[in-house]
C-alpha cells in the first residue's frame, strides 16, 4: 500500500500526530508567537512559489468539484454545497469538518489553519485562481466559505 491509497485525510492525519508535539515543543522553548509566525511565514512563502509556478497557466476551475471530493474522502468533511460553479467563480460551503475534529483530538484546533487550513490558498494560488474566505469550521464556524475567481473576476 503506498501514501496515495490512503484517504487525504488520513495523510494529513498522520503527518499532524508527528508534527503537532514538535510544534508545541518549539512553542515552549522559543515562544508561540514567535512559532506561529513562523508558521504563517512558511505558508506565505509557499505561496509565492505557487504563484511563480502559475505564472502564464490559464485559471481553471473545472476540477475543483474533483478537489472536494479528494479531500472529503474518508472523512474530511461531512458534505459540501456548490452555491455558484459558472466558469468564472466556484463558491462552496463545507460542513461538519474532519480536519477540524482531528486537531481537537490533537489539542491543536488552534495551530490548525497555519497547519492545513491555509495550505488552501497555496493550492488556489498554484492553480491561479484565486481564494476567498471568511470563516471555517477549524476557527469555530459552522461552516468554511470558499471563494474561488478567476483573476480579475468578481
Amino acid at each position: 500500500m503506498s501514501k496515495d491509497d490512503l484517504p487525504f485525510i488520513d495523510r494529513i492525519s498522520i503527518q499532524m500526530e508527528y508534527a503537532v508535539p514538535l510544534i508545541r515543543d518549539l512553542q515552549q522553548i522559543l515562544g508561540e508567537e514567535q512559532v506561529n509566525a513562523a508558521l504563517a511565514e512558511r505558508i506565505e512563502r509557499q505561496r509565492e512559489a505557487a504563484k511563480r509556478e502559475a505564472e502564464g497557466q490559464t485559471p481553471d476551475l473545472s476540477n475543483l468539484s474533483a478537489a472536494f471530493d479528494m479531500y472529503g474522502e474518508g472523512g474530511g468533511y461531512d458534505g459540501y454545497e456548490v452555491l455558484e460553479n459558472d466558469g468564472e467563480r466556484y463558491d462552496v460551503n463545507v460542513r461538519g469538518c474532519g480536519y477540524a475534529k482531528m486537531m481537537e483530538r490533537l489539542g491543536a484546533r488552534d495551530i490548525g489553519p497555519l497547519l492545513i487550513c491555509n495550505l488552501d490558498y497555496v493550492a488556489a494560488d498554484r492553480g491561479g485562481v484565486e481564494l476567498t474566505r471568511t470563516q471555517t469550521c477549524m476557527q469555530g464556524a459552522e461552516y468554511c466559505d470558499f471563494r474561488f475567481r478567476k483573476a480579475g473576476s468578481k
